[in-house]
């Protein structure tokens, strides 16, 4: 799997960074909504949101340790590249294209997750859900711009990081192949380079100059 696969497209690593996504967005709602101080505290902690301490010390807590083992990778894969070259290869990628997918599924998800959290929410302390009401409705009116801003920011780290990671690897990849190709030989054989001695000034010629070049007047 490619470098890609691992930090981004794998499942551990894609659902922390949309928890965090979703960890942020929700707290950023709120503070937008209710301003800071004892109305944005009184909100976390009532209106059904009695859990939402330790929802976010558990979503923290795993987004904590997948950063923690992508840094750890990439100060690894930087170690080995600077140890086997000392330029690094570049990697063709469409970055604009990448950063609209990964914005994309990250927005869709996390907005899928705000509206399920407080339709249930609401459900446990009014009896009924809001549905797409928390995204378009009257209660977060700054909800959409908001997740969309959280979720772009996040998109962006995700697609420098494994940008990173494909450029490290296709340098490792690189000095890799240079080791291990055959030598080849650049230049003809010696004798091939070696200047050539006429046949008639050899010792083996059996002849002498002529006379007329030896002899003085």
């Amino acid at each position: 799997m490619t470098s890609r696969g691992r930090l981004l497209r794998g499942p551990i690593t894609f659902w922390a960074l949309a928890g965090i996504a979703l960890l942020v967005s929700h707290d950023a709602i709120f503070f937008v909504q209710y301003g800071p101080g004892e109305p944005l505290t009184r909100a976390l902690r009532d209106a059904g949101h009695a859990y939402w301490a330790v929802a976010s010390l558990a979503v923290a807590a795993i987004g904590a340790v997948v950063a923690a083992s992508i840094t750890f990778r990439l100060l690894r894969l930087r170690a080995r590249a600077r140890r086997l070259a000392t330029v690094r290869e570049p990697v063709p990628s469409e970055w604009s294209r990448r950063l609209l997918v990964t914005w994309g599924r990250l927005f869709a998800i996390v907005a899928i997750g705000f509206v399920i959290q407080e339709s249930a929410e609401h459900f446990a302390m009014h009896g009924h859900a809001i549905g797409v009401g928390a995204l378009i409705g009257p209660e977060y009116p700054l909800a959409l711009p908001i997740l969309g801003l959280v979720t772009l920011a996040a998109a962006l780290g995700a697609v420098y990081v494994t940008g990173v990671a494909a450029s490290l690897e296709a340098t490792i990849a690189a000095a890799v192949r240079l080791l291990r190709a055959p030598l080849r030989i650049t230049r003809p054989p010696l004798a091939l380079v070696l200047p050539r001695i006429p046949v008639l000034a050899r010792a083996a010629a059996g002849r002498a100059p002529p006379d007329v070049l030896i002899r003085h007047p």
